[in-house]
């Protein structure tokens, strides 16, 4: 085991005191979160019971209410998190949202939502048989026929970027320490074999990614680091997502 239970939420209790109720906190590059935000969005309509898993300071849950007539139930395994989503003041709200601490792994809910999101929250579990057991859970909420938009980190992703970056004689970058990567054909097969079959992905993040962590440091000069500050970052978080040079990005599957 890479990582423990305990680091993460002292990882967390650490980004919630730092980040307070802003869009960078468990992300500190604000245009990852607005495209973030932006492709969840192409999967909701007014109407829609929805579950988030992993939903942090309640950024993403705020822009979802504000913009879609939805009940929305946003939980997370820190309660630093969720106290911090708590003080979310939402004036002008079309949808509904409850904030609750909770562990995917121990998620017992059977046939409630149309649709479940997760947003980089998985892949901070430690082990392949946890994260088994949180997307049975995840399966287990859903009603027949909803959708599962899972958004994660994917090696298919991180492979090509690292093909990219080494091409232009750039150093490799590897998972941060408190991530697991999901094998994506694995991730397939394993909720298709539970009764939730693969329908599409979005590799949402690949044109800006190609743009911010391939062009961007082979351009500039000798020693200069690449920052997410770059305001030529303004111009690459517009390039089109084609390939799949992220690892982030989003695979949808229907419950049958």
């Amino acid at each position: 085991m890479a990582f423990t239970t305990s680091q993460i939420l002292e990882l967390y209790q650490k980004e919630a005191l730092k980040h307070g109720e802003n869009g960078t906190c468990t992300i500190q590059d604000i245009r990852t979160r607005n495209l973030e935000i932006e492709a969840i969005f192409s999967y909701l309509r007014d109407g829609l019971k929805i579950l988030e898993i992993g939903c942090g300071n309640g950024f993403t849950a705020q822009a979802i209410i504000e913009n879609f007539q939805v009940e929305l139930d946003a939980t997370d395994f820190s309660a630093d998190m969720i106290a911090l989503a708590r003080e979310r003041r939402v004036a002008n709200a079309k949808g509904k949202v409850n904030f609750s601490h909770l562990d995917v792994l121990c998620l017992y809910i059977v046939n409630k939502y149309e649709l479940i999101f997760t947003e980089r929250c998985l892949q901070n579990l430690a082990s392949w048989e946890d994260q088994k057991r949180a997307l049975n859970n995840i399966v287990t909420a859903l009603r027949p026929d909803g959708y599962f938009v899972m958004l994660e980190s994917f090696n298919t992703g991180l492979t090509k970027l690292n093909q990219a970056r080494k091409e232009l004689a750039l150093p490799e970058i590897s998972p941060p320490w408190h991530n697991l990567f999901f094998d994506e054909e694995t991730t397939k097969n394993y909720l298709e074999s539970i009764g939730c079959f693969y329908v599409d992905q979005n590799p949402f993040l690949s044109g800006y990614y190609f743009g911010s962590r391939v062009l961007l440091p082979a351009l500039l000069p000798d020693g200069v680091q690449a920052s997410s500050d770059s305001v030529l970052n303004d111009y690459f978080c517009h390039l089109p997502p084609h390939s799949d040079f992220c690892p982030m990005k989003i695979l949808r599957f229907r419950k049958g």
